[in-house]
């Protein structure tokens, strides 16, 4: 069993002659699985906007090449406030109840991740909410996004899944 707090045995966990498929990481209100090509989060309810800033501002830290693609309906007019907000269009289209519009979020752009994190924070006052970003994943960048979120109060992995087998690292 790895000890959370232990960043070297967690390390040489990793590094084992074995290919990571998914690590999730997290904590009761907010989970983390990082795979190759994606990364998958999930926010409950109970999670707090500063939390949210965290785990994104977190992820961007480690790899600012991550991004989301978020789609949006809105009336036309507005399409523009959203590339203002740092977001950058990639397709729109005429549908019932104005446009639906296609935008990437970059994890370079500090000021979108701030938008972002909002978003999701008022997404969450309605259910919760889970959003798929897109990376160029490795097991150093897993253990690098790792040791950069375990700082947050309660954060542990939670699953480690090798592409030969499975491993449930805590209850």
């Amino acid at each position: 069993m790895i000890v959370p707090n232990d960043v070297s045995e967690e390390s040489e966990f990793f590094k084992e002659d074995r290919d990571v498929n998914i690590v999730d990481l997290g904590r009761d209100d907010i989970s983390v699985s990082l795979a190759p090509g994606k990364i998958i989060l999930w926010f409950g309810r109970q999670a707090s906007e500063s939390i949210i800033r965290e785990v994104i501002f977190g992820i961007s830290s480690i790899d600012s090449s991550v991004n989301h693609e978020q789609e949006i309906i809105c009336d036309f007019k507005n399409i523009a406030e959203y590339e203002n907000m740092g977001y950058v269009l990639t397709s729109y289209a005429r549908t019932k109840g104005g446009y639906r519009v296609i935008f990437n979020i970059p994890f370079s752009k500090k000021f979108a991740l701030a938008h972002f994190v909002i978003s999701i924070f008022n997404q969450l006052r309605e259910k919760d909410v889970r959003k798929t970003l897109h990376w160029n994943g490795s097991p150093d960048k897993i253990i690098l996004i790792y040791n950069k979120l375990k700082k947050i109060d309660g954060w542990k992995i939670k699953r480690i899944e090798f592409k030969d087998k499975e491993e449930s690292v805590l209850k």
